[in-house]
C-alpha cells in the first residue's frame, strides 16, 4: 500500500492536526459546528489538475456541499516546498469555483499567505479567514 503523497514528516502531520483541532474548536465556540466540515488530505476531483485531482493538507467545506466543492483549502509547508505550495493553491483558487480562500503556512518560519478571488494576489502575512471569521495563525501557536 502506497503512503500519503508529499512530506509525511511527524511535525508536518502534527501541524495539520493542530489546524483541524483549533478550527473545529473555533467553530464549536462560535456556534457554527454544524455549518462546516473539516478533514485532512482529501482528494478534490477537478480536470485542471494533473491526474484530475488535488490533495490539499486540509479541506473545509459547507456541510451541505460535497468534498469536491470546498470553501477553503490549507497547505502546511516548510521552507523547501513553500513556493510550490503557493503555486498549487493559487491554481486551485483560480480553477475551483466554490473555493473562496486558500492558505499556505510555513511551520518552520511561522509565515503564511492567503490567496483569494478574483485577483489571486498572494497576501503575505495574511492569515485571517473571512469565511471562518478566524485568524488561522492561532492554529500554529503550539506547533
Amino acid at each position: 500500500m502506497k503512503g500519503l503523497p508529499g512530506f509525511n514528516l511527524p511535525q508536518h502531520q502534527e501541524v495539520i492536526s493542530n489546524f483541524i483541532y483549533y478550527i473545529r474548536l473555533h467553530l464549536d465556540n462560535s456556534g457554527r459546528e454544524y455549518e462546516f466540515s473539516v478533514a485532512p488530505e482529501l482528494r478534490i476531483k477537478h480536470s485542471s489538475f494533473n491526474k484530475g485531482s488535488l490533495i490539499p493538507d486540509i479541506v473545509i467545506k459547507k456541510d451541505e456541499k460535497t468534498w469536491s466543492q470546498p470553501e477553503i483549502i490549507i497547505e502546511v509547508s516548510r521552507n523547501r516546498g513553500y513556493k510550490a505550495d503557493i503555486r498549487k493553491v493559487k491554481k486551485a483558487v483560480k480553477n475551483i469555483r466554490s473555493l473562496k480562500e486558500g492558505f499556505v503556512f510555513n511551520y518552520e518560519t511561522g509565515e503564511g499567505c492567503r490567496i483569494t478571488k478574483p485577483d489571486l494576489d498572494e497576501e503575505d502575512g495574511e492569515s485571517y479567514s473571512e469565511v471562518l471569521d478566524f485568524d488561522l495563525k492561532e492554529c500554529l501557536r503550539s506547533a
